[in-house]
């Protein structure tokens, strides 16, 4: 629900009440002899049951102020769309190409849509703004003015429909709204290690203000308390937020990325009848017995079921939101919400700032460290469930040989998960065959004493249950290989971390310092900031009522006091004169 404002007029001249969007005020004329010439007001009343004869102004502007050096209100692309409705000569709506929307005497309603693509500040993108008009051209935006002889006047900008009503507020679903504007902070804020790009990103913003002059006039010249409210100011902003472009998060995603480079060439160097895996097991078996020699494996080492990109890609495109900021994985931002630093941007009184409050960065820097942590721990947590859920298979077989004799054929085989072996709930299987019979057996017997070895069924006894002992040097291996990569890939993300949460807390502490943000701004109500204007009430004419959505501050932190202001989204109603 945007802020709708009810204004006292006794801030210019007397009380005055509100007229909600929507309702239709009546109003009436009034014969011309019963004034007095001149600026004397005569002793009729002036009514508003008929036709009344008065003239109105009104106005929307999108954009105005000071912006790095350049004078907004003196860019061509940003002119205003101003109104005034003169009973004798009729609409004079400036620009004079605004586009007239269907008027019908003496109601007269002009939009004047431009191309926010052709405005050309250095560090201002205004795209973002691009709003639809009915015969507006692509890229347009909006400002929305209306006048009637019967005292009527009303002026809009930003998202407004074709009757000049808000269509925005913090609860308006993204899809229905513009994208963003965006300003660079990036040389405002003191440098900040691991930042590259601090944008500013305002959403749409809309703001309109309505006016019943004929009922206004009566209560201010005549004291006549109007039936219904006379004034009504509305405005709606969706949001506003700081983007950091930080290749500290970048280097978040680069590094679990390369992790699992490593882990799949780790994978891809343990498999195959020449891999880690068979190289380790026929070293083991050889050590089995020293003195005995196991050739080179034949067969395959396979481990299926293992995708570590996938199991890692969820994790890579996350966005960790905190209270007031999100870790943007995937784009390599960091967010910054505005409005949690400084309360809320709607449903605020008039004139109300909002403090970017520095307090905040503690529990922020807290925070997101935390979310790091996390996120760390689920990456490298996933990544070791995938191991160890992955399969492994052995079928390799090689022959033993001592004392220059063939002593057996060793098969070795395993079909389990990785997570079975590391635990101890798997073991290779060793089988024995083609060992030697008969009278060989003496004589090889003789040889093997001859060098200190065992018998020929003691070594075949030990190389049969030497099943426990290479399963264990396997996992070990395992370990080695796959398991402690991705305990060092879980120390390298926290020690990655510390950058961003210093660039997140830099930033956040230099806001105050840089940005001032003002929502609701009534120029004639109290907290008005410096140098606001408006036309004040006159003898025969009422005030004018101007509402602006959002007021910019912003600062150099190097150069105090260097300072620009931007008003986004001004609609503006009245005067409305006596003719």
């Amino acid at each position: 629900m945007n802020r709708r404002t009810r204004t006292p007029l006794a801030a210019v001249v007397g009380a005055v009440l509100v007229i909600p969007l929507g309702i239709t005020a009546t109003t009436a004329s009034w014969n011309d002899r019963e004034w007095a010439h001149g600026e004397s007001i005569g002793t009729g009343i002036l009514s508003c049951d008929g036709d009344a004869v008065l003239d109105t102004r009104s106005r929307g502007t999108l954009l105005a102020g000071q912006l790095f050096g350049v004078d907004l209100d003196a860019v061509a692309e940003l002119e205003q769309l101003s109104l005034t409705v003169d009973a004798d000569d009729g609409p004079q709506p400036r620009p004079g190409d605004a586009i007239d929307l269907a008027s019908s005497p003496p109601t007269y309603t002009y939009a004047n849509p431009f191309d926010v693509t052709a405005v050309d500040i250095v560090g201002v993108n205004l795209t973002g703004f691009a709003i639809a008009l009915p015969g507006a051209q692509s890229g347009a935006a909006s400002q929305w003015t209306r006048g009637a002889t019967d005292g009527r006047a009303a002026g809009a900008s930003g998202l407004v429909n074709d009757s000049g009503g808000i269509l925005v507020s913090e609860t308006t679903p993204g899809p229905q709204v513009p994208q963003p504007a965006r300003i660079d902070l990036t040389r405002l804020l003191p440098p900040i290690a691991g930042l590259d790009r601090a944008e500013l990103e305002i959403g749409a913003v809309a703001a309109s203000a309505q006016l019943d002059g004929c009922a206004a006039l009566q209560e201010q010249v005549w004291g006549i308390a109007p039936s219904q409210a006379v004034v009504e100011r509305d405005y709606g902003i969706a949001g506003m937020e700081v983007v950091l472009e930080a290749p500290a998060v970048e280097a978040l995603t680069g590094a679990v990325t390369a992790g699992v480079a490593d882990l799949d060439a780790a994978v891809g160097a343990l498999v195959g009848q020449s891999g880690l895996i068979a190289q380790n097991l026929r070293a083991n078996l050889a050590l089995a017995v020293p003195g005995v020699a196991a050739a080179s494996m034949a067969g395959n080492v396979t481990i299926t079921g293992l995708d570590l990109s996938g199991t890692v890609a969820p994790f890579l495109g996350l966005t960790l939101d905190g209270d007031g900021f999100a870790i943007d994985l995937a784009n390599g931002r960091i967010l910054v919400d505005i409005e949690r630093l400084a309360g809320p941007l709607n449903n605020a009184p008039p004139n109300s700032e909002l403090v970017l409050n520095a307090d905040v960065v503690n529990a922020i820097v807290a925070e997101a460290g935390a979310l790091l942590d996390d996120w760390a721990s689920d990456v490298t947590e996933a990544l070791r469930t995938a191991i160890r859920d992955a399969r492994l298979g052995i079928a390799l077989t090689t022959s033993v040989s001592a004392a220059g004799y063939t002593l057996a054929t060793v098969r070795l085989g395993l079909d389990a998960t990785i997570g079975q072996v590391l635990s101890g709930d798997a073991t290779i299987g060793v089988t024995l065959s083609n060992q030697p019979t008969g009278l060989i057996v003496g004589t090889i017997n003789l040889a093997l004493g001859a060098l200190g070895l065992p018998t020929l069924s003691s070594i075949l006894s030990i190389l049969g249950g030497s099943g426990g002992a290479l399963t264990a040097a396997l996992a070990n291996l395992l370990t080695t290989e796959l398991m402690n990569r991705v305990t060092s890939l879980g120390a390298t993300l926290s020690a990655l971390s510390a950058p961003v949460i210093d660039v997140l807390g830099g930033v956040v502490n230099a806001l105050p310092t840089v940005v001032s943000v003002m929502v609701n701004v009534q120029p004639d109500q109290e907290g008005a900031p410096p140098g606001s204007s408006f036309v004040p009430a006159g003898p025969r004419s009422t005030a004018e009522f101007a509402v602006t959505a959002l007021r910019l501050g912003l600062a150099d932190a190097a150069v105090p006091g260097d300072v620009a202001h931007i008003l986004f989204a001004t609609g503006s109603a009245g005067p409305v004169d006596l003719h």
